[in-house]
Formats: structure tokens, sequence, C-alpha cells
């Protein structure tokens, strides 16, 4: 029988200093939440009252400095934190300012909801862990993500998978259920678990067909505001499975809806618009385009007709500009993902052409060309020139698994396809490593796939002294 974790009846130095509840543990949830040293000091002389408003930063700083020359009277173990509702409750922001973009089904009175009744109620429990450890692993990037933040990630992944009720014989399915799921994968997949990520993909999947949001009668008895939810959940699950089949060349069972969310008033138009904007370039991913993907290695199996319609499809010849005041209204994240996954995109069948052989120096359209990636890094730099780091980071792993492969294509062409003057050279390559030095700086980036870049690297760096010799990737 484990014995339970130890409590002192004083606060720590921390919650002192900021003046907060402390649980008492030897390391308290409110050190756990902020990644804070959880340090129980001897009494002293009772402190005089100083300004709140840096001490935070003030405490981080002065146990950094103290911690190897005044060991204090109590140092946290890697006991299990506890979460209770305050710790989800600080979440809340970062969730709708970062995620909820993104993920626009569980709203923020939902969330509020379900943590005031997590005490008592086993789903809204499981739920919210899966949410916590989803808002944290998109939210907590570049010095944030410390190793408490990981841990803190992977315990309460694992609260959620063992709270998570199997489906018995009385089992209905529910909206909560199918994000629970994916908050489950979207963790997985940025620990590189691809099998458990999967797994919950698919059970994500199945908790939706279940609601059978493709059945206009029973949707039509539905609240518009709940009909909407229930679409854009479909199409997000159609998202996440059709970038995982082609990561990992896995088949797609997820269906396309005949059209878009319907237009919901109770959430923002920004969040409506930018959503709508990323499944339109998913449903590009159709049947035809994952079998071409999934069948590439078979010389000709993959028609240049097909290869030069999909390529004017996603340039974005069919746009509506009509939409145009509507996607004014972007953020700068939303804009990240949708410049950086039209690239991808465009870059995958460019590659479907290489492998075809139907690539040459003087093709008769423009995506059959051998330096079509150069144009399109020029693109892609061309947009992304003005968002922060933070911009792009925020959308986890996948964003990383997408550069990669711009980044890759890239370099094979600078490799293989000579540039025919010393300026064009040195222009290819300031792009080239603008994007790299986005993607090799991501701390989502596997050890993997940061060695082929490095190793390709150091290949142009023997062809290119002059212009990369002096150039250091950290």
């Amino acid at each position: 029988m484990e014995s339970t974790p130890k409590r002192v009846s004083k606060a720590c130095d921390a919650c002192k200093l900021r003046k907060v509840k402390c649980n008492g543990r030897e390391r308290c949830q409110q050190c756990s939440h902020l990644g804070l040293h959880c340090i129980y000091s001897a009494s002293t002389k009772p402190r005089a009252q100083g300004k709140r408003g840096r001490i935070i930063l003030e405490y981080k700083n002065k146990t950094s400095i103290t911690k190897t020359t005044s060991p204090p009277v109590l140092v946290a173990s890697p006991t299990q934190p506890e979460y209770d509702q305050a710790f989800f409750l600080d979440l809340i922001p970062d969730y709708m300012e970062m995620i909820y973009s993104f993920h626009p089904v569980i709203t923020e009175n939902e969330l509020r909801k379900y943590i005031k009744a997590m005490d008592t109620d086993q789903e809204a429990k499981s739920f919210i862990y899966a949410f916590g450890g989803c808002t944290l692993n998109l939210t907590r990037y570049g010095d944030k993500r410390t190793e408490d933040v990981l841990q803190t990630i992977k315990t309460l992944l694992k609260y959620s998978i063992e709270t998570l009720k199997p489906p018995y014989a009385n089992f209905r399915s529910s909206v909560l259920r199918a994000m629970q799921s994916l908050f489950l994968h979207n963790c997985l997949m940025s620990m590189q678990a691809s099998d458990a990520a999967f797994y919950y993909m698919r059970d994500a999947i199945s908790a939706i067909e279940l609601l059978r949001v493709d059945d206009k009668e029973l949707m039509a008895t539905l609240p518009p505001p709940e009909r909407a939810r229930r679409q854009r959940l479909h199409w997000q699950a159609f998202i996440h499975e059709r970038f995982v089949a082609i990561l990992d060349y896995r088949q797609a069972i997820s269906r396309p809806l005949e059209c878009l969310p319907e237009d919901d008033p109770t959430i923002p138009l920004s969040v409506q618009t930018g959503f709508n904007q990323i499944i339109k370039l998913f449903r590009l991913v159709d049947t035809d385009f994952l079998k071409n993907w999934l069948g590439s290695q078979s010389p000709g199996s993959v028609p240049s007709a097909w290869i030069e319609a999909k390529s004017r499809e996603l340039e974005g010849e069919d746009v509506d500009y009509s939409e145009g005041h509507s996607l004014a209204l972007l953020t700068t994240m939303q804009r990240a993902d949708l410049a950086i996954t039209r690239e991808w995109l465009r870059t995958l069948v460019w590659r479907l052409a290489m492998s075809q052989a139907l690539l040459s120096t003087r093709p008769s359209k423009d995506c059959l060309t051998l330096l079509f990636p150069i144009r399109l890094s020029q693109n892609l730099r061309q947009q992304v020139t003005g968002m922060s780091r933070d911009d792009i980071e925020v959308h986890g792993s996948s964003i990383v698994q997408k550069l990669f492969e711009i980044t890759d294509t890239i370099a094979d062409v600078l490799i293989h396809v000579p540039a025919p003057t010393f300026e064009e050279t040195a222009l290819r390559i300031e792009d080239y490593l603008f994007i790299l030095d986005f993607i090799l700086k991501n701390p989502n980036l596997d050890q993997t796939r940061k060695g082929i870049l490095l190793e390709k690297l150091k290949r142009l760096q023997a062809i290119f002294p002059e212009r990369l010799s002096a150039y250091i990737p950290f």
C-alpha cells in the first residue's frame, strides 16, 4: 500500500512570498504549476511586506543562486503532485488565446463547468486531465518547456488514460469523449508515441461516428450552435487523420462532410474563418491524393495531369476572394498555420512528381520544374518573416513535421541542382538558412529528423564553403 505524501503545517517559501494558499506537500501544487523550487525554510523573524510585482522572478533568481550553498530544510521529492481545480482554471486563458482557434469545440464556459464537477464526476475529471496536458503541451515552448513541465504533461496524460472509462454495454458517445481522445492524440504525437497516438485518433473518430454527424435528419433536431460545433468536431478529426495518413503512411477512414461547418454566431468570426480555411486545404488531401501518396513507389501510377490540377488547387486559383474581409481578421498564429500547411502540401505534390520522373529543367508547367521547391522557399520566407517563433511553435509537433518536409526537400534541390550564377546561389542559400534556423531551434524536433537536416547541412557546407562555413545551427 502506497504511503500518503507528507504534509507540513506551514507554507513553502514561494507561497509565502506570493501570499497564496500552499497545500503543504513536499512539492506543493503551486510550485509544480509554475516550475519553482519548492522549499520549506526554517522559521526566521517575520519579513517586511514587499511589492508583489516581481515576486516570482525574484524568488527564481534567489533559489537558483543559493540552492548549492544553502541547502533548504525540506526539498520536494518526486512524488506525484495533486492537481486541484485552481490548477486547471489557471490554464483556461492560455487555452482560449492559443488553442481554441485551432480546436474550436469545447468553450470556456464548458471548461469551467467540467472543472467544477471534476471532484465528483469521473468523466469530467478524466477529460480535464487531458485538457490540462494538451494545453501545457501546446503553450509551453522555448524556455517555458522545462523538465518539470514535460513531467507534468506525462503525469496528466497518465491520469487521463487511467480514469478514461472503457465502453461497456451502456456506453454513449459524446463530444467530450471525442475531444478527450483528440487531446490525448496531440500529446502522444509530441512524445513521438505514434502507435498510441494513432490509437486515440481512431478512438476519437469512432466516437464521432457514433454521434452520426453526417445524418442530416438527426442533426436537424439539434440547436444550430450545437449542430455547427459537432460539424467542427468532425472536420477537426478529419484534418488530424489526413495529416497522420501522410506522415506515417496510414490509411484514412474519416469521410469529409458535404459542406463546411454552418455559420455559428456564438464563436468569433476570426475563429470560424481560420478554421474553414484549414478545412479547405485538407479537403484537397482527398482519396486520390492519399492513393497516389501511398502508392507513389510504383512508376507511372501518378499522371502528370493530376499533378498539374492539384498544384493549381493549392496555388489558390479557386480562392473565393469575397472572403477577403474576414481573412483580414486572422491572427498571426492562424496565418502561420495556413501558410506553412499550404507550402507543405505543395511540396508533397512536387515530391510525387519527382517520384514519377515527371520533372525537367524546361517543363510546360512550373510545378514540374526541378527548381519548384526553391520558389516555395522564397514564398514561405516572405510569408513568415513578420511572424514570431511563438506564432509557429504554438502548433506543436505537426508544424515541425511540415517544416521538416519543406526544409529537407529544399536541401536536396540545393545539393543536386546547381544555380546558374553566384548571386542566385547566394539567394537560394539565404532562403534555405532562414527556414532551417526556424526548425532546428524548435524544441519539438526529434533527434532523427534533426540528424537528417544536420547531415545535409554538412554536405551543403562542403559544396558552398564560402556561404555556409560560418553558419552555426545552434
